[in-house]
C-alpha cells in the first residue's frame, strides 16, 4: 500500500543561510537531537565538488518503542536508514531527495523537497511517499509512516530555524 502526502512550510531565514547550515556537522547534530526516539546516529556527512551535501542517519526502535501498527510486524527492533541529498544553491532554489529504508521489512519511502527564495525568507514544498508491501495492515502502517515522514520533513524548517536562531 502506498501513501503520498504533499507538504509545505516557511522560514524567515534566507535560503543562503539555510543551505549553508546543511554543510555544518553541528547543524546535523541538532537535527539528530530533535528526533524523538530511535537513538539516531549520523552515519555520513559529505559535500561533493558540485556542492551536493549528503547526509545519512540510522535509527533503531525497540518493539516497545514502536506504535501499535508497527508492532504488528513483529520485527523486534526496527532499523531505519534515512539518506538526504541537498543540492547546491542554484539561483533561488535548493533541491533535496530523501530515501528511507527499513531493511528486512516491507517498508520504504522517499521524498523530495524544494526550497525557494521567498519575499521574506524561504518556502519549503515537498512530497513524501511511503510504500508498505503488506496486505491487510499495510494501509494503516503506510498512513502512519507517511505522517511521520511528512512531519519530519516539515520539522526540518523548525530545527533549522532554531539552529539559526542560536547563531544570531
Amino acid at each position: 500500500m502506498q501513501r503520498t502526502l504533499e507538504l509545505s512550510a516557511e522560514s524567515p531565514y534566507g535560503i543562503d543561510r539555510i543551505r549553508a547550515a546543511f554543510d555544518d556537522a553541528d547543524y546535523w547534530q541538532a537535527r539528530l537531537a530533535f528526533v524523538a526516539g530511535g537513538a539516531p546516529t549520523l552515519d555520513e556527512l559529505s559535500t561533493a565538488g558540485d556542492g551536493t551535501t549528503t547526509m545519512q542517519m540510522s535509527m533503531r526502535f525497540g518493539g516497545d518503542d514502536l506504535p501499535g501498527p508497527l508492532r504488528r510486524l513483529r520485527v523486534g527492533t526496527l532499523h531505519v536508514v534515512q539518506r538526504e541529498e541537498w543540492s547546491a544553491l542554484d539561483g533561488d532554489v535548493v533541491r533535496c531527495s530523501i530515501a528511507v529504508d527499513a531493511p528486512r521489512t516491507p517498508i520504504s519511502g522517499h521524498g523530495s523537497v524544494t526550497l525557494r527564495r521567498a519575499v521574506t525568507g524561504t518556502r519549503l514544498v515537498g512530497t513524501a511517499v511511503v510504500d508498505v508491501r503488506m496486505p491487510v495492515i499495510g494501509g494503516a502502517i503506510a498512513g502512519f509512516i507517511a505522517g511521520v515522514l511528512a512531519n519530519g520533513i516539515v520539522d526540518v524548517v523548525s530545527v533549522t530555524d532554531a539552529y539559526l536562531d542560536g547563531e544570531n
